[in-house]
């Protein structure tokens, strides 16, 4: 009977203890089993309570002692009846929720001190994740109340059905309209105009969202008393808090209230499509067409995310009938950790429905792992602008993801007394892993390598280009004929050179004349006449050579290709320009840009290079690299490999004349194919991977690293 009974319990034994009056208790059904959720009305906080706790808080009325109220629970409960330390514990946990109050006086300084440490505890919550600060602003609870009122309640069925009706002729016009709405997506993003399109669209959307979720609440009678700002990765974006919506027993209105703000943009952004569809071109076609793809692109991505505390999170979490789903998880991953690889069998396990375990396990470990892929992605992205709080960012996450659960985790295992007489094999099964994962990052050699894209093209020789200065006169082969090696394919004439040719030859018919005339007469001169007349005569060979290249003839044996031959004649060539191609399907070769940063891993220490055809993903393909331009470039060789092709090279908006240029300087290489292997397709877009040597993981995360701080500090 030890357990039963607590040696604390005469202090609070003559308690009369009552809940609050804003304290309301709904019931909730969870996996299959009935649960108690007490909620504060005043303040939003909830405690979860089991039937048992319920049956003890239920008898609390102010008129019964504590003692009454715990031996009539062992009188009805019997052997479930909760012990006398377990009733402190749920006494605790009311009276941190600030529902519960007694005959007794109220403690001043004890008031006092919970304020100040409900204020510590909302500082350091600010403190533990700077990228999402929230500032309160306004009630919205009467402006929700009045917007709900203008609707009558029969009309909720028909509005949702309107929504579906709207959102799937919104999805029908999204698939007609695809190639128009996501054609240069990228560059036209990053043009000034559209960023001032995107910061006034975004809040504006952000602000119906969020509204879509209150809406929600009060429809079921819920209320949203708080409406603010959320700085999220240094951007303001509106936020509304809808918890008390976690008191609807029902779990089906808690997941609509969760979905509201999806559907709101969603909503919006088919209306937005269907405006955009019928616009003209101009600023309000931009800003509609802006308010789609936010719409559309932060829904689906982000808020339904369930792996990102997001909407996605919340409603995962009711579906499941998981509540606080996230730290459950971690918990119950806790839990394992200890009981299987620490030993300590004498750990209470923690109370599962069927099948809930495993749905604990594998969110514990996605969300830790995607949280982590989010957060170095974050804070590359701010330090790739803002180099400073990047640095701040990192340090933050060092610190909050690594360093400071780390001396959580050395402290439990220090003090925890559920590891009494297990603590040395905690330790050492620690160690264990510790080293286990250190030495795999900064020992264990793994595959490095380098990926990129390039596009099946042709080598240089198979350009014709315009040898001089000329105008365009004549086709002389059929555009997608077969050629051999010099045969004459183009035409062209240059009026100035005939009159030079021309000039010439009379200049060398005059100074052979009086070559002729002075050879007797003065030989001196006449050596000075034949020195003249060589060199013009050398002049009038050149002049005839360059005519001659005006006939521009096969490199090599393939396939005529000209583009409008019909718009061939009398187009001014300035030298060098390509006129057309000879191609030869054996000779192809493939371009690709890598990006500064990676060009000296790619020369010193490629040992193979692998191909993936984008039609093929499946099928490996192996290659050489055949030479390397020496020089970094902006110019982009192929369409293909940008954004607008579907690559993922961005190009510069701002460049002028037509020129299609990349952000950053990129060095091209080109790459041999074997034969038997070959992509036939000319410009069809190829997945490149440099192979290189093997190198553990500190070393490859290092590269980047220091790239950037040399790249920021310039040295």
């Amino acid at each position: 009977m030890s357990g039963l009974f607590s040696p604390s319990w005469y202090r609070i034994a003559d308690l009369h203890p009552r809940l609050r009056r804003q304290a309301k208790v709904s019931r909730h059904n969870y996996r299959g089993e009935r649960w108690y959720v007490l909620q504060d009305l005043g303040t939003g906080r909830f405690l979860r309570l089991n039937p048992a706790a319920y049956r003890v808080v239920a008898l609390m009325d102010g008129t019964r002692s504590l003692d009454q109220i715990w031996r009539n629970a062992c009188t009805v409960q019997g052997d479930e009846a909760p012990t006398q330390d377990e009733v402190l514990q749920i006494l605790a946990q009311l009276h941190q929720a600030n529902v519960l109050i007694s005959d007794r006086r109220p403690d001043l300084g004890e008031i006092e001190e919970r304020r100040v440490r409900t204020k510590t505890a909302k500082i350091k919550q600010y403190l533990a994740n700077p990228l999402s600060l929230k500032f309160p602003v306004l009630d919205p609870d009467r402006i929700l109340a009045a917007m709900v009122r203008s609707i009558p309640g029969a009309a909720w069925p028909w509005l949702l059905s309107l929504w579906g009706l709207l959102v799937v002729a919104g999805a029908v016009g999204a698939f007609y309209h695809w190639n128009e709405l996501t054609h240069d997506l990228t560059s036209r993003a990053f043009t000034p105009e559209n960023m001032l399109m995107i910061a006034l669209a975004f809040p504006l959307l952000k602000i119906i969202h969020e509204f879509g979720h209150g809406l929600a609440v009060k429809a079921f009678g819920g209320s949203c008393r708080e409406m603010g700002l959320m700085l999220l990765i240094l951007m303001p974006i509106p936020y509304v808090d809808v918890s008390q919506s976690t008191g609807f027993a029902d779990k089906r209105r808690r997941m609509l209230v969760g979905a509201a703000g999806m559907m709101a943009e969603l909503a919006v952004a088919s209306v937005a499509l269907w405006l955009w569809s019928w616009a003209q071109p101009g600023p309000a076609k931009a800003f509609l067409h802006e308010a789609v793809i936010l719409a559309g692109v932060t829904t689906l991505a982000f808020n339904a995310n369930p792996l990102l505390r997001f909407d996605g999170y919340y409603i995962l979490s009711d579906w499941l009938e998981i509540p606080n789903l996230g730290q459950r998880a971690n918990q119950y991953v806790g839990y394992l950790v200890q009981r299987y690889l620490f030993g300590a069998d004498r750990l209470t396990p923690p109370h599962l429905s069927p099948n809930e375990g495993r749905w604990l396990v594998t969110f514990s470990i996605a969300s830790f792992a995607y949280r982590m892929l989010v957060a170095v992605g974050i804070i590359l992205l701010v330090a790739g602008h803002y180099f400073f709080i990047g640095v701040l960012l990192a340090l933050w996450a060092v610190w909050s993801m690594l360093l400071l659960p780390l001396f959580r985790n050395l402290r439990h295992l220090a003090t925890n007394p559920g590891l009494a007489g297990h603590r040395s094999r905690a330790w050492l099964v620690s160690a264990c892993l510790a080293g286990l994962v250190l030495g795999f990052v900064f020992l264990q050699p793994v595959p490095s390598w380098t990926n990129t894209e390039g596009v099946v093209w042709m080598p240089e020789d198979a350009r014709i280009r315009s040898p001089h200065p000329c105008f365009a006169r004549e086709v002389l082969a059929v555009s997608g004929s077969r050629v051999t090696a010099g045969q004459k394919l183009l035409a062209c004439s240059d009026p100035q050179l005939e009159a030079q040719i021309q000039e010439n030859r009379a200049h060398s018919e005059e100074l052979q004349a009086r070559y002729i005339g002075t050879s007797n007469a003065d030989r001196v001169q006449a050596q000075i006449v034949g020195a003249e007349l060589a060199y013009v005569r050398n002049q009038g060979a050149v002049l005839n050579a360059r005519r001659e290249a005006l006939t521009l003839l096969s490199p090599h044996d393939g396939i005529f290709v000209i583009e409008s031959p019909s718009d061939f004649p009398g187009r001014y060539l300035s030298r060098g320009d390509v006129v057309a191609f000879v191609v030869d399907p054996a000779r192809l070769s493939l371009i690709t840009l890598v990006p500064q940063g990676d060009v000296d891993l790619v020369r010193r220490r490629t040992q193979r290079v692998e191909l993936r055809t984008v039609g093929d993903v499946w099928k490996l393909i192996q290659a050489r690299i055949e030479r390397e331009v020496p020089a970094a470039t902006q110019d982009l060789p192929n369409l293909a490999l940008s954004l607008a092709g579907g690559g993922k090279i961005g190009l510069d908006p701002t460049a002028g004349g037509g020129e299609v240029r990349t952000f950053a300087p990129l060095f091209q290489f080109e790459l041999a194919l074997s034969e038997s292997s070959l992509p036939s397709n000319l410009g069809q877009r190829v997945f490149v991977r440099f192979v290189h040597g093997d190198e553990p993981l500190a070393e490859q995360w290092f590269r980047p690293m220091r790239q950037l701080f040399l790249k920021r500090f310039t040295v």
